[in-house]
């Protein structure tokens, strides 16, 4: 039996470019929010809890491109993720902000986690705005019900280059 997990509440992602940072609005105190390095799918930051107003990021470095993973539950929990994109994709991060003239620009995809039977504990999958499943998360700590990871929101999107 498949079972997907939605919410409505979608938080709004936002990229400022000079200086690089990281904005999250409307963060809720049920969630976490963490970033993930976009090529790798390595989180390089640990989960911020939110608080029901705006999280920054802030210092990025310029060449790398990032992810923004979402779990709930986190309790007390450091807990550590990592995203493997199994569809062929592209990064267009850089394409956008060059067409922003450097205004804060809004990260334009957000993919879901699907939950299935066939999915060990550790492994779930990434699903698009189709239902399609183009990557991975894996959970690599800690064990147990929580914390789970709901949402990523990044600029990859489907390669529609190769027919």
């Amino acid at each position: 039996m498949k079972q997907e997990k939605f919410t409505d509440e979608m938080p709004e992602v936002v990229l400022v470019p000079q200086p690089r940072r990281i904005v999250i609005d409307c963060t809720l105190s049920q969630r976490a929010y963490g970033l993930f390095d976009t090529v790798t799918g390595t989180q390089v930051s640990d989960f911020v809890k939110g608080n029901n107003e705006q999280i920054e990021f802030n210092d990025l470095e310029p060449g790398r491109h990032y992810d923004v993973g979402v779990i709930e539950n986190t309790g007390d929990e450091k807990p550590h993720f990592a995203i493997n994109w199994t569809a062929d994709m592209r990064d267009d991060t850089d394409n956008i902000l060059k067409n922003s003239v450097d205004l804060p620009v809004n990260y334009p995809c957000a993919y879901r986690i699907k939950y299935n039977d066939n999915n060990s504990d550790d492994v779930y999958d990434l699903a698009d705005g189709n239902g399609e499943i183009v990557g991975r998360v894996a959970k690599l700590s800690p064990r147990g019900d929580k914390p789970k990871f709901t949402m990523v929101r990044t600029f990859r999107m489907k390669d529609d280059t190769i027919k």
